[in-house]
């Protein structure tokens, strides 16, 4: 006897809702996209007890004809798709025909629906896969969809739920994602009768990012907006001065469809660049809008991985859309009253009540603004990787330390001024063309009152009082200069040529990528053993530098798998450069020098953050100041 059985439909589902429900999040998913083919312009949902007891979904769409009803609940029946060409052109949400019958298999169901034209509407009912109710019902045009004791046939399931809250945390993440792939449908989400989230439905993105982000977020966020390759990338990044630990800031959709995807993730951050600190993710919401035929949406029952057939087009689209939404933004950070008041143990005015604030749905998570921490960071032509911007963030850091110098030759230089006798000190430098543009003339408009422990200068507008990080901005400064003048053939030989002894890997590694070495300036030739020879180093690399610890230094960039090109690790040793090279702290600048540093930022394209992303400025206004005085509340 055959040991080969063909499972019982009811079984068949119960296998299927596996994959399909997960958890509560997964019915309301599945329900609010069904909703949206159905042409709903207001969809509302209810869910008591975290989606456990009862989910709720009320819609205005286009409804089920009465036909119709009984065939949504069996597996593989869909009005989306007739054949397996169709599923090239897919632009709906749903398409398996799987989710209906995989709810209704674990879950009491309940549909009161009425079909547009018609002069009444039906309500089914179907408890475990078995239809227990069918007939007229009272009903307005469109959808209501009602599931009850979620798996109670399925106690084992049941025991994996998360609590309440964790469980309503899911649903309002995904409800916040929806509000903001469809702003012009009006979402609402209730819990135990108390709303949640809720949208006006009026196109409008940033009432939606105010409703799931915050409102200091809707402040903050710029619109992207670029179609390249039949490619089109649309809708807002938030400014780098709102940032968080984790990428759950950053929602994707492709074609209006939630998708969960690393390689966009990348391709965003990758647009942001130097604009961000370490260990810091930006926020964003970006669709892509592409042809259907370039991508596979039937990768998974949740449809939320896709793969595309283009991907690095994909990913170039996105990270130059990001990049060119942030050039020319203004992203001095802000000193916000609420980080004064917090570092000098102020307490709010007796009597003066908080503004309320925005629910956010990501519950369970930490909600990192920038009243926790002030950062700002900006645009910057780099991409150097995430652990290559920590190696650089140490050295960064160790350049406010006294220490002895990694580079010989290369001392703690003043800034070079027009004219005067401010400086005696020899310095690298990278010149600037004497016809060059002010392309930030903001910095024009700044008087310099002071230095603030040797390592802060201090300035004013009409407007702002600005503290500017002497470090950070000559570091800037040289980076850009360094990056610019990068020739074809920036080898500069040397008169004695530099015998070098490395590490077995390291030299392994060099020889690997010798073509690459060559390109970013270095003449090598391979020695017996682990030894080497430098004949010539890049330009910008001071003469008088002790290449042995050069080499040293920069061995960990050869190993960093990111940087997968000749610009990023020409970026990663100019980066380190500058780094080494720049006024330290606690360094006593003249009113010349510091107002000659000042006008060399408004000479560079991207002045506002070091390449490791670290501000150069931050700026406190007059409103802030007024609070501390208890001027204003």
């Amino acid at each position: 006897m055959g040991r080969i059985n063909i499972l019982p439909p009811e079984t068949a589902n119960k296998i299927a809702a596996g994959e399909v429900v997960e958890r509560p999040a997964s019915i309301v998913k599945e329900l609010i996209e069904n909703s949206i083919d159905g042409n709903s312009t207001n969809i509302i949902v209810h869910v008591t007890d975290g989606g456990k007891e009862k989910i709720e979904i009320i819609d205005n769409g286009i409804g089920i004809e009465k036909e119709d009803i009984p065939l949504a609940f069996l597996r593989h029946a869909t009005s989306k798709i007739k054949e397996d060409r169709d599923l090239e052109n897919i632009l709906s949400l749903g398409f398996r025909g799987e989710a209906l019958p995989s709810i209704a298999a674990v879950a009491k169901v309940s549909v009161t629906t009425k079909a547009q034209g018609q002069n009444f509407g039906m309500k089914y009912v179907i408890e475990g896969g078995k239809q227990t109710h069918f007939d007229i019902a009272p009903s307005n045009q469109g959808t209501r969809i009602v599931i009850e004791d979620l798996f109670f046939n399925t106690p084992a399931r049941k025991k994996f739920l998360k609590t309440t809250g964790t469980e309503v945390g899911y649903i309002s993440d995904l409800v916040g994602r929806f509000i903001l792939s469809y702003p012009d449908i009006s979402f609402q989400l209730t819990h135990n009768n108390r709303i949640l989230l809720k949208s006006p439905g009026d196109s409008n993105i940033k009432n939606c990012i105010a409703e799931v982000y915050g409102f200091e977020a809707a402040e903050n966020c710029i619109e992207v907006n670029l179609t390249a390759d039949e490619i089109n990338v649309s809708g807002v990044v938030i400014k780098p001065i709102l940032t968080k630990s984790s990428r759950n800031g950053q929602m994707f959709f492709i074609n209006c469809r939630i998708v969960k995807s690393t390689m966009l993730s990348k391709a965003m951050e990758t647009g942001y660049n130097t604009l961000l600190p370490i260990g810091r993710y930006p926020q964003g919401v970006l669709n892509i809008t592409i042809a259907p035929s370039e991508l596979d949406v039937n990768v998974h029952p949740s449809k939320q991985e896709i793969k595309f057939k283009a991907e690095k087009q994909v990913f170039s689209a996105v990270k130059n859309a990001v990049d060119n939404a942030l050039k020319g933004i203004s992203l001095v950070s802000e000193f916000k009253h609420s980080n004064v008041s917090k570092s000098l143990g102020l307490t709010n005015t007796p009597g003066v009540e908080k503004a309320p604030s925005v629910t956010n749905p990501f519950k369970g998570y930490k909600n990192e603004t920038y009243n926790n921490e002030p950062y700002n960071n900006t645009k910057n032509s780099s991409e150097i990787g995430l652990k290559t911007l920590e190696i650089l963030s140490d050295l960064g850091e160790k350049a406010y330390e006294e220490q002895p110098k990694i580079f010989k030759g290369i001392e703690q230089v003043p800034v070079p001024v027009d004219q005067g006798n401010h400086s005696s000190t020899e310095q690298q430098t990278f010149d600037l063309p004497e016809d060059e543009q002010y392309l930030h003339p903001f910095f024009l408009t700044l008087k310099v009152l002071g230095q603030y422990t040797d390592t802060y200068i201090v300035c004013v507008d009409k407007e702002q009082v600005y503290f500017i990080d002497q470090h950070a901005a000559q570091e800037k400064i040289f980076f850009e200069r360094a990056f610019n003048q990068l020739s074809e053939n920036p080898v500069i030989q040397q008169i004695i040529p530099t015998t070098l002894e490395l590490s077995p890997g390291y030299k392994d590694k060099v020889l690997e990528n010798l073509q690459l070495v060559t390109k970013l300036g270095f003449d090598i030739e391979p020695l017996d053993g682990n030894t080497v020879m430098v004949r010539g180093l890049p330009f910008f690399i001071n003469k008088t530098v002790n290449i042995q610890v050069l080499f040293d230094s920069i061995e960990e960039l050869m190993f960093d798998d990111q940087l997968s090109s000749i610009k990023k690790y020409k970026e990663a040793i100019i980066a380190l450069i500058s780094c080494k090279g720049s006024i330290k702290a606690n360094h006593k600048l003249s009113h010349q020098e510091m107002e000659q540093l000042i006008k060399d930022l408004g000479k560079i394209s991207n002045p506002y953050s070091c390449p490791h992303g670290r501000p150069t400025l931050i700026s406190l206004d007059k409103y802030s100041i007024e609070k501390l005085f208890k001027r204003v509340n």
